[in-house]
């Protein structure tokens, strides 16, 4: 009987530990994303930092920036397209 009982304690603190772990990726996803916005919000119409803030956080912006970049090379507008090719 305590074998069952420490079997299932250790698989309910097993879960616990992997929803504990998914949910601050995802606060550390959206904390980049804040970070990122407070850096380049000028490109929103958000105030931005002074300039030698920003150089100084340059370093740390690497990974976003790859990723803004990346994700702008894959965006496209379907609908302008199809209304561009349909001369509307």
């Amino acid at each position: 009987m305590l074998e069952k009982f420490l079997e299932n304690f250790s698989a309910f603190v097993e879960g616990f530990k992997d929803q504990s772990t998914s949910t601050i990726e995802l606060q550390l996803h959206e904390m980049e994303n804040a970070f990122a916005l407070v850096c380049f919000g000028s490109l929103m119409g958000m105030p931005s930092p002074p300039s030698y803030l920003g150089m100084a956080l340059l370093p740390y912006l690497e990974h976003e920036i790859k990723v803004m970049i990346f994700k702008s090379e894959r965006l496209d507008d379907r609908l302008a397209e199809f209304f561009d090719l349909s001369d509307i």
